[in-house]
């Protein structure tokens, strides 16, 4: 029976207020609710810094009878490294600003961790001669730089890392070189106010190991007549050695007419090296400049040069070599081309005065007459793979004519490789 007029119109009304309050509930409901949740957005996190694995034992740091010691692996990266011996070298790293340092005595086959206290905080990553010095597997010696409220300090150890002492160095400068003679006779050149073609330095030297410093040069009132001239002002420095506890070099660079400063008395007194023509030497050269010095012995030693010239994209390198315990020293060039790209600042290394090494590209180059020749080594199957995951060079070095280290990286990644050779650079294996 079809509904009356009257019965319709009053559920017309009824679904409309209805409808009405259902639209409201809504608004009120979209507009108090809670946004919806969203995963949070994770920062971007830096790669681990890694390498090899390597084998560490614990806790005896002689590392003599490995076989009986547990031992245990960890990833690590590496900065630098040292070799002390044909089956001892040092290898160190700094993550989270603790030193991670590590000894072998059976040519990475198992190392130990000789770090000093991970309270001992540094700002960057130590440099060997400047900030790590070792006379042999026992004594060595670590400068922490001083930044921020932190003073410099010198940490020695007697017992090869079993134990480490800790001195201060009150002085404002940078340590720029640390040479030890002996494990008593050491020092450390400081040098500041760096402008670019001059800085001023002092000289610090140990009797006692590390444990107190006395200044024995520095360079605010130099004068050449006086009678125990400074190292000048003018000229940054490249590098210091000590052949002996009273003969020493220091080399100083300026644009195109690098110097050499040489002591006999201990670091007290110094006098310009002139046994080398440099502006003769380096005429074909718009810069140069002298790297670390490097004795072989008491006889022999070289230092590298690194030329720039203009209109030439690269570096070119030759070399300053002596045999007379540094009486003379002789210009040679290296005859190596220019060296371009990611690796051209890592110069040849030299074993005496005769035989060198110096890696190209993937290759291994061998001389037997101070660079006058190099022969390129059979291709390395390992090196070759390696540099294609590692391409940069960080240092080449050479304790024998069998025994090399190479530490390779990849900067961007935070990872390294340490590799070596015990037939003169032919074949290579990962430490």
């Amino acid at each position: 029976m079809p509904f009356p007029a009257v019965r319709l119109k009053h559920y017309r009304k009824l679904l409309i207020v209805l409808l009405v309050v259902l639209l409201a509930a809504l608004t009120v409901a979209s507009c108090s609710s809670p946004p919806p949740e969203t995963k949070p957005q994770l920062k971007p996190t830096e790669p681990p810094e890694e390498g090899q694995t390597i084998t560490l034992i614990t806790p005896d740091a002689g590392n003599i009878y490995s076989a009986k010691k547990s031992k245990y692996q960890i990833q690590t990266r590496l900065t630098d490294f040292q070799l002390l011996g044909e089956s001892e070298g040092l290898a160190w790293g700094v993550t989270k600003n603790a030193l991670r340092l590590y000894l072998t005595r059976d040519s990475g086959k198992t190392w130990t961790n000789i770090s000093p206290a991970s309270a001992v905080q540094f700002s960057s990553n130590p440099v060997y001669g400047q900030d790590i010095f070792f006379t042999d597997p026992g004594n060595g010696w670590i400068i922490r730089q001083a930044f921020g409220m932190m003073e410099t300090t010198v940490l020695r150890t007697k017992d090869g890392g079993k134990s480490w002492k800790i001195s201060s160095l009150n002085q404002g400068g940078r340590i720029s070189s640390a040479y030890f003679a002996s494990p008593l006779k050491g020092w450390l050149l400081a040098t500041w106010d760096s402008e670019g073609s001059g800085e001023s330095k002092a000289l610090y030297m140990t009797e006692d190991g590390g444990a107190t410093w006395k200044t024995v040069m520095q360079n605010d009132q130099y004068s050449p007549k006086s009678l125990h001239p400074a190292i000048p002002v003018v000229g940054v420095t490249g590098g210091m050695v000590f052949r002996d506890r009273e003969h020493g070099l220091v080399t100083l660079n300026k644009s195109k007419t690098p110097k050499l400063y040489h002591t006999v008395d201990g670091g007290a007194s110094w006098q310009e090296d002139n046994t080398f023509a440099s502006a003769d030497a380096f005429k074909n050269y718009d810069t140069v400049k002298l790297g670390q010095p490097e004795f072989f012995g008491t006889t022999s030693g070289w230092i590298s040069v690194a030329g720039s010239k203009k209109g030439v994209e690269g570096t070119f390198y030759d070399g300053l070599f002596t045999t007379d315990g540094g009486e003379k020293w002789m210009y040679s060039p290296l005859h190596l081309g220019v060296r371009t790209g990611m690796n051209e600042d890592v110069p040849p290394t030299f074993l005496d005065a005769d035989l060198g090494w110096m890696l190209n590209g993937n290759l291994v180059y061998h001389t037997t007459n101070q660079g006058k020749d190099w022969k390129v080594l059979p291709s390395s199957d390992v090196l070759q793979s390696m540099l294609t995951e590692y391409p940069e060079i960080v240092k080449l070095q050479f304790i024998s004519k069998e025994v090399g280290w190479l530490l390779i990286e990849k900067s961007d990644n935070k990872r390294s490789i340490l590799l070596q050779t015990t037939n003169g650079g032919v074949n290579w294996r990962v430490q």
